[in-house]
């Protein structure tokens, strides 16, 4: 083993999530080699499950990638020095290969592809179906999703500690499993994207400030963000969501867009 590797980091094989937002270095093809311009942050993270790879902004594009290893004692060194007391689901990376790209929807779980269409009704959200949306959402829909983490929490190896907690606003619990949510990093995403849609629509006109002085969404966005939420859960985690609770989390999808089948 060379000055400064881990056996920790070298090898490693995962996946690599380059969001619109990314460096325009990090926007390659399969095939590229992907090398930072200095060794120092923001690193290339790479998750060594899907369940590890941050995707909490839409749109993006997946990558099986691997870590490639230093070729100088200043490169091993740069490479311990930015993996050390990292978490063990991801490598901080200063180059990378990517080896295959991969239909992102697998980052939101068995049914990703009903988390993108959700995903994808969100980046394109205009006020008129904001406010559809909200005057839409079920009375009951936020008891339900709170519900619905609630089932999810119990089954999960470390969720006992947030099972009292309030659900009906969650978005995502880490280290509760594997995983953050029934879907990933979906709800995160669906965050990201009704709040950009807001800011390209109304500005700052679209947000308001809360009791504790922070920045929020005002309504219609706000309500319309949950009634999207709602909608991932029913159709990206149709196990914690059958019969009546499904019908109630989908009322304002299926009232402003095409079902989702």
């Amino acid at each position: 083993m060379a000055v400064g590797e881990s056996a920790d980091v070298y090898p490693v094989e995962g996946f690599v999530f380059v969001d619109e937002e990314a460096p325009g270095y990090l926007k390659a093809a399969a095939g590229a080699r992907v090398v930072l311009p200095s060794f120092e942050p923001p690193y290339i993270l790479v998750g060594r499950t899907l369940e590890q790879v941050f995707a909490q902004h839409w749109p993006g594009r997946l990558f099986r990638a691997r870590v490639v290893p230093g070729a100088t004692d200043e490169e091993r060194a740069a490479m311990a020095r930015a993996n050390t007391g990292a978490n063990t689901g991801f490598a901080r990376a200063i180059a990378v290969d990517l080896l295959e790209e991969i239909p992102p929807s697998v980052l939101f779980g068995p049914r990703g592809d009903a988390v993108v269409r959700v995903l994808e009704a969100g980046l394109a959200l205009d006020e008129e179906r904001a406010r559809r949306l909200a005057s839409a959402r079920d009375t009951t829909a936020g008891l339900e999703y709170g519900k619905a983490w609630g089932r999810w929490l119990a089954d999960q190896p470390n969720g006992a500690p947030y099972r009292t907690w309030r659900h009906g606003s969650a978005l995502a619990y880490p280290g509760a499993g594997p995983s953050r949510s029934p879907v990933g990093y979906g709800f995160l995403a669906i965050h990201h994207v009704v709040l950009t849609a807001a800011r390209s629509c109304a500005g700052s006109d679209s947000l308001t400030v809360d009791e504790d002085g922070n920045e929020v969404l005002g309504e219609p966005w706000t309500s319309a963000l949950f009634a999207l939420l709602d909608a991932a859960m029913r159709f990206g985690a149709p196990q914690l969501t059958d019969g009546p609770v499904g019908e109630v989390l989908a009322r304002a999808w299926n009232t402003v867009f095409e079902p989702v089948s």
